[in-house]
């Protein structure tokens, strides 16, 4: 038959095309592209990215940069630094076009799972200023712990959050920051808001 035997070709075409487009950029080595994706992390998500461990490419389920071990800073602080946030497995969802140009100019969003998040409380005036002022693509954290220190780095709060979303929503012009969590044994949802109609509210 003749009409099944062209769908078949067809098949075979589209599933042979796929693989290719989906297992060429394993081939690549994104280590060179090293301060590339750093200072367009910033531009992203305005927060300082200094890469510690490899980068590699996972098709599944989305096409991301995979980080093995990364700190997170708001201030373009100096390589000996400790950093805001150190996170590992950290993925970077990009657009095949990105990935394919090695450009990576524009990514999509920033995930982050199974990692301690330790914050001073000094810290917490430069994550509220971050809130207010920046323009950063979606954020997520996953099955992540917060550990809040005082000035003598004596943990003072536990905080367990099963998940954090932060991001601007282009269509109603609102930032969210959402955290669904657990202190002092205790299970809260916590939602802010800030309208860009009316950003002083």
């Amino acid at each position: 038959n003749k009409i099944t035997f062209s769908l078949i070709l067809i098949a075979i075409l589209i599933t042979f095309s796929s693989l290719t487009i989906l297992s060429l950029p394993v081939l690549f080595n994104y280590k060179s592209k090293v301060p590339i994706i750093e200072k367009n992390f910033y531009k992203n998500f305005k927060l300082y990215l200094n890469l510690k461990g490899n980068v590699s490419y996972k098709p599944f389920p989305k096409p991301h940069l995979l980080v093995e071990n990364a700190l997170l800073d708001l201030s373009n602080s100096s390589e000996d630094s400790k950093g805001l946030l150190k996170v590992s497995n950290l993925k970077i969802f990009i657009s095949l076009r990105d990935i394919f140009l090695r450009s990576f100019n524009n990514f999509i969003s920033l995930e982050i799972s199974n990692s301690n998040l330790e914050f001073k409380l000094s810290d917490l005036k430069e994550i509220r200023k971050h809130l207010y002022k920046s323009i950063n693509n979606p954020i997520i954290f996953n099955n992540c712990k917060i550990f809040i220190k005082n000035n003598n780095e004596d943990v003072i709060i536990i905080s367990p959050a099963n998940k954090i979303n932060y991001k601007i929503n282009t269509k109603t012009k609102i930032k969210n920051f959402t955290i669904d969590g657990e202190i002092f044994g205790l299970t809260f949802k916590s939602d802010w808001k800030r309208s860009y109609y009316s950003p002083e509210i």
